[in-house]
């Protein structure tokens, strides 16, 4: 139970064996009921699991279903954290522990205090910061101190402590306190990074780190001059530039800033190669890319937030995706490695159409919508059936579907179906 918590959640059934065979249970059921409901209070903290009896085939079963931990909780046995990998129990101990409490966004690096103090603090990126927010005066009636404490960007308990978050926004030199903030850009002769056309290094607060990026990748690009149906002369980069821009953000917001290693944007003939270090959070299933959004950094984000960077719906992949559509090019493709993420963005004319709204669906997905509305579920090989299509081109209709939340995937694996995502207006 604890193992499940500590991740997606689960269930555990009692009565069954190892080959999936229905033994029933053999003592009291009550007793049992009693001795998980004990069981789960020895957890910390306890648990509060539910716990329903089935009768099959004359033989009671209990089936215990476990939630998952809410955010930034995480919950021991004696003393100890377990996690479900796939089938198997695995104990967390060490760095591992460590590791574990980062993805689980228990410890985060933007609100660990760090040693600065109010003089590594640039107090014009601070005023600059609050003419944004509509709040110029701020400072002419309270001090720097009481923007920090007020803002949850520091905390005093006897002295003032500075968090990170801070320090990278609006510290004088971000890159003194964390060389990790660095930015390589980079554009190559071809499609191998062999020959270096153009660089930069760019170490400095988020906000300007993404304005330099998205400046030295608009210099670096091809352009075209469109003549507009108003007879206007209009440049057009080789990328839609809001793809480039949300591409840069979303490096900036959601790297893992735990890692010394740097972002990279690397520019070639074919393709722009964007790499920040850091997976998917343990709170995003791979599955749900794209659908949620999910903090890694909630300090970072929310100031980023309110420079107008991010909105934090979930809908900046399918924005980056009808974007490339509308220009005539090939969807971006998203990696997701162990270590760290990369958006591959391509100048490759592709055939696909934007999805705006269900007219845009083709006729196979628009059949699947309306079974959905009565039916409530189906699974892949009922989409087969019901299109006559093959299982290729089923799951690239159902990917489709997924990414521009007309649909939410249940479960994994074989035992996973679909139902109509209710979000979506």
């Amino acid at each position: 139970m604890c193992g499940f918590a500590n991740t997606y959640g689960g269930m555990v059934i009692v009565g069954v064996d190892a080959k999936k065979n229905i033994v029933g249970i053999k003592e009291d059921v009550d007793k049992v009921q009693q001795k998980i409901s004990a069981v789960a209070q020895t957890i910390s903290p306890p648990l509060i699991p539910q716990i329903q009896v089935y009768t099959i085939d004359a033989k009671k079963i209990i089936a215990v279903i476990v939630q998952k931990a809410i955010d930034n909780t995480f919950h021991t046995f004696q003393g100890v954290v377990y996690v479900k990998v796939g089938s198997t129990l695995k104990k967390i101990e060490g760095n591992q522990l460590v590791d574990f409490l980062r993805s689980k966004q228990i410890l985060c690096f933007d609100e660990i205090a760090s040693d600065a103090t109010i003089k590594d603090i640039e107090i014009e990126k601070i005023k600059e910061y609050l003419k944004v927010r509509g709040h110029e005066d701020f400072l002419k009636h309270n001090s720097v101190e009481n923007f920090l404490i007020s803002s949850k960007l520091a905390s005093k308990n006897g002295s003032l402590k500075i968090k990170n978050a801070t320090l990278l926004f609006f510290g004088k030199e971000p890159a003194e306190f964390f060389p990790q903030v660095e930015i390589k850009l980079a554009q190559f002769d071809g499609t191998e990074p062999v020959k270096i056309i153009s660089h930069q290094m760019i170490q400095d607060d988020p906000v300007s780190s993404i304005e330099k990026s998205l400046s030295f990748v608009k210099k670096n690009l091809s352009k075209s001059i469109e003549i507009t149906d108003k007879a206007k002369r209009e440049e057009k980069h080789e990328y839609p530039i809001d793809v480039v821009r949300e591409a840069i953000v979303n490096a900036v917001a959601h790297r893992d800033y735990f890692s010394k290693d740097s972002i990279q944007i690397y520019l070639f003939s074919n393709r722009i190669e964007l790499t920040s270090p850091g997976s998917l959070p343990i709170g995003l299933p791979r599955e749900l890319f794209g659908t949620l959004s999910v903090r890694r950094n909630p300090i970072i984000y929310r100031l980023l937030r309110d420079y107008g960077y991010v909105e934090g719906l979930g809908s900046g992949v399918p924005r980056m995706i009808n974007s490339m559509r509308e220009q005539g090019l090939r969807d971006p493709e998203f990696g997701i490695y162990e270590h760290f993420f990369r958006i591959v963005l391509y100048n490759q004319k592709g055939k696909q159409k934007p999805i705006e709204d269900y007219a845009d669906l083709n006729e196979r997905q628009k059949k699947v919508i309306e079974f959905l509305k009565k039916h409530k579920s189906i699974k892949t090989k009922k989409y087969m059936e019901l299109n006559n299509t093959s299982f290729g081109t089923s799951i690239a209709d159902i990917n489709e579907l997924l990414k521009f939340k007309y649909v939410k995937k249940v479960g994994s694996y074989r035992g996973a179906y679909y139902v109509l995502n209710k979000e979506r207006k």
